[in-house]
């Protein structure tokens, strides 16, 4: 087999481990300390470090430190797709203890559908990433998308756990790594964008441009509507905002706190975004506006699917769950299915014109110009 298929196969494999070994822990009274639970946390994530850092030494020849990094988090995207299966009654005694002594919030609709995404959607794009180095081709893209992703599921779920209703304990410092490594890979990947290029055609207007013009508005509305929610999750007094949380999205009032951070994460993270969009599309050139779109995509399907699904999950009280039909389901399903849906129109309107919003067509366009230039010399 080659080494380009047994790696990927190789860490697939190891993931599978944490099955057992979650079994296994959970048959120890030793887990019911919450020290224990988070040594035990350690000392399972260095292991799980181990394996494929000799398989890219030793077999592979090369390695590369976000790809090793996504190797260990597949591994523990498996304990997270079984805490979610164990929470929703699909299977029993796996990891039982880790919801008492570990993370407790995870008992919450938000912290289920958290770990579902883990275990399925960041699990995939971890393989995807490790499979592409193999192959030596670039991860770069899928990448962003993953940095996007488990970056926005940390920024919503620490400050959750820490200030919702559920007791602090001290397994929640083992997210640390899913919030610095991440950072790291966020910073390198930037890092590897080529330079800025002076684009050397012009632009027209934002006017005689019908597609950017949509994109425009749409992100014109995403930022009213970014504000709006994160003031009316601070208990904004304004009777609309009332209403709002009221009639159309009771589940922002959640006790558990998660759907205020996300919201909280709208309006300050997400807007700053928005607003470089809004510059980018009024000014294009922009050789960042692709990478940037990638990583919104990534953290606006993490965020949506969380908050979308959780506002209807069981969990939720049925006061607090969302409405799914009428008018005020109408608006409900609209706001929120645009706040993800159009980011990856975007994300794949600046991938096809990278000549606008990125910065392969601007390297290339200069390189044409000197090959044009050369040819000119030559006659």
């Amino acid at each position: 087999m080659k080494a380009s298929t047994l790696i990927p196969f190789a860490i697939f494999m190891l993931s599978q481990t944490s099955w057992p070994v979650g079994i296994f822990l959970g048959k120890l009274d030793l887990m019911k300390e919450q020290v224990a639970v988070f040594l035990a946390g350690t000392i399972a994530l260095t292991l799980a470090t181990l394996v494929p850092y000799i398989l890219f030494r030793n077999v592979l020849k090369r390695s590369d430190p976000v790809v090793l990094t996504v190797s260990v988090f597949c591994w523990s995207c498996m304990i997270d797709l079984g805490i979610g299966l164990e929470l929703d009654g699909y299977i029993s005694n796996f990891i039982g203890f880790y919801f008492i002594e570990g993370e407790p919030y995870l008992f919450t609709a938000h912290g289920t559908l958290i770990n579902y995404w883990d275990g399925t959607v960041q699990y995939g794009l971890g393989l995807a990433m490790i499979i592409l180095f193999c192959q030596k081709r670039s991860y770069r893209d899928v990448g962003l998308y993953w940095v996007g992703s488990i970056l926005n599921s940390m920024v919503v779920l620490l400050p959750g756990g820490v200030a919702g209703k559920h007791p602090f304990k001290l397994s929640i410092l083992l997210n640390t790594p899913y919030i610095l490594l991440p950072l790291f890979a966020g910073f390198k990947f930037i890092h590897e964008r080529h330079s800025q290029k002076t684009p050397i055609r012009k632009f027209n207007s934002i006017w005689h441009r019908p597609v950017d013009f949509l994109f425009l508005i749409y992100f014109i509305g995403a930022i009213s509507i970014s504000i709006f929610r994160a003031l009316a999750v601070l208990n904004g007094n304004a009777e609309l905002m009332k209403d709002y949380t009221k009639i159309y999205e009771p589940y922002l009032l959640d006790e558990s706190n998660f759907p205020r951070f996300q919201m909280l994460a709208y309006g300050y993270f997400f807007l700053i975004y928005y607003l470089s969009a809004v510059y980018a599309l009024l000014y294009p050139g922009q050789n960042w506006m692709t990478d940037w779109s990638i990583i919104h995509a990534g953290a606006s399907a993490q965020g949506q699917f969380s908050y979308i699904v959780g506002s209807i999950h069981h969990r939720t009280p049925a006061s607090l769950r969302s409405p799914i039909s009428g008018f005020p389901g109408l608006v409900f399903w609209t706001i929120n299915l645009a706040l993800v849906l159009v980011p990856h129109f975007f994300m794949l309107w600046c991938k096809r014109n990278e000549h606008m919003y990125g910065c392969v067509s601007l390297v290339k366009t200069e390189n044409d110009s000197k090959k044009l230039n050369s040819l000119k010399k030559e006659k």
